[in-house]
């Protein structure tokens, strides 16, 4: 745990909530006083931040400052004894489940909201050639049409809303080794990158699953293999019985504890059959030339050259299976050498991406559990937990010596997504952890 033991936090899960403004044409409030429930949602499969803020309305705002989905919200919200905070300015895009409380005199209703990116996707379609490499070309497609203000400040005196100096960054951590030259027509921004993450293919490792995403930190690019590698862990948590819980009043033991953990999956082999995770085949079709370039894909041949989230000596969770390549087979039309001047383009690199892709992204889905944690603002999707999964055997009551942990299910998952869930005086975390393989060794046994 990053949390320091000399920490002002005082209970498991407590937040700071510092500013919930609400800015709208008619001026801004805090809407603290009116908060049922912050919602945050991340997720490595989503370009941009969610959430939604219920409200239990007396005064009757949603007339007063004349609410009707196009405010801007300002979160900042903060764990005691940890630097990072999440601190962003959202544009609302609704308001939903109206619900009128007569006898009380009050509404509830909800404001959904996402982040400005997510407008500015929307408002700045792309009409423009590209050439070059593919991650300096991301970083460029960012920065000229989706870069925003992270932040923006509210003058009561003169009722302005002036934008602050911090943007949300782009956090570049993987380099394409291919070039690549298209253009855009007319495809919003995040479309464009997320078509280049698509044909992207690693400088260093084998993994071509090349994301975009952001967290309540930063936007990311780059492979998954090298999260796994980097292995940026927000700590160990264990899952233990309530009987086995003990006495103890250590605030940060308890933030280590996971309160519920649910098995959401695991692979179903009839279905990665069809769908070309165990192998696949590629049919280039180049139109002009009349031929085909056909490629096989075994990935349970080459499961062992890729880097995996548990590490060295990682396991899959299938044996030798029956595949057949022609089982999940796909035509492909390319123009080769269409661009003289760009020799590796991905019409030409086709082959080698598209089986690699699609397993590497299929394999996420080998072992998934939802968590549910004491909530911490330094947490982001896209980083790695070390759990601590119980051995459901029955327990050997007179070995006192070890704990009774499950080797080759514990150690370390991605965090694939997270839902902050936050109201006055607690922070929870719901978060989807993946895990592409299984250990193969133990981890320590004491205490």
């Amino acid at each position: 745990m990053s949390i320091s033991t000399q920490s002002s936090l005082q209970s498991p899960g407590e937040i700071n909530i510092e500013q919930l403004f609400l800015v709208s044409s008619t001026g801004s409030l805090s809407v603290f006083d009116y908060l049922v429930e912050l919602n945050i949602y991340e997720s490595i499969f989503n370009n941009v931040l969610s959430g939604d803020v219920l409200l239990s309305d007396s005064r009757n705002l949603i007339k007063e400052m004349n609410i009707i989905g196009e405010e801007y919200l300002i979160v900042k919200v903060t764990t005691p004894g940890l630097d990072n905070s999440i601190y962003k300015t959202f544009r609302v895009t609704s308001v939903e489940d109206r619900m009128l409380v007569r006898d009380q005199n009050t509404q509830i209703y909800k404001l959904r909201f996402v982040s400005q990116e997510a407008l500015a996707d929307t408002l700045n379609p792309v009409y423009n050639s590209f050439t070059g490499q593919i991650t300096t070309i991301v970083d460029k497609i960012f920065k000229d049409n989706l870069e925003k203000n992270r932040n923006f400040v509210y003058s009561d005196s003169n009722n302005t809303l002036s934008e602050g100096n911090e943007k949300t960054p782009l956090v570049v951590f993987s380099e394409a080794s291919n070039k690549i030259k298209f253009v855009s027509p007319g495809w919003t921004p995040f479309q464009c990158l997320n078509w280049l993450a698509k044909k992207s293919m690693p400088k260093s490792g084998q993994a071509c699953n090349f994301l975009l995403w952001e967290s309540n930190r930063s936007f990311y690019f780059g492979s998954l293999e090298d999260l796994y590698k980097q292995n940026n862990s927000i700590g160990t948590y264990e899952y233990k019985a309530t009987g086995v819980l003990g006495p103890s009043d250590d605030t940060i033991e308890k933030m280590a504890l996971i309160q519920s953990v649910t098995v959401l999956n695991g692979l179903d082999h009839l279905e990665n059959l069809d769908n070309g995770y165990f192998a696949s085949k590629l049919v280039a079709l180049d139109i002009f030339k009349k031929k085909r370039i056909i490629t096989d894909y075994d990935h349970v041949s080459k499961f062992s050259s890729y880097n995996h989230i548990a590490g060295s000596g990682a396991i899959p969770l299938f044996n030798n299976v029956d595949r057949n390549l022609n089982s999940h087979t796909r035509v492909y039309p390319i123009l080769s050498k269409l661009h003289t001047d760009v020799d590796d383009n991905f019409n030409d690199k086709i082959g080698e991406l598209y089986g690699n892709r699609l397993s590497n992204l299929i394999e996420l889905n080998s072992l998934k559990l939802n968590i549910t944690i004491h909530g911490r603002t330094d947490v982001e999707a896209g980083r790695m937990i070390n759990i601590k999964f119980p051995d459901m055997s029955p327990v050997d009551e007179t070995d006192m010596t070890t704990e009774h942990l499950d080797a080759r299910y514990s150690g370390n998952y991605l965090i694939s997504s997270i839902h902050h869930k936050i109201n006055f005086v607690k922070h929870v975390i719901s978060m989807e952890v993946l895990r592409d393989s299984l250990s193969i060794t133990s981890p320590s046994k004491s205490r």
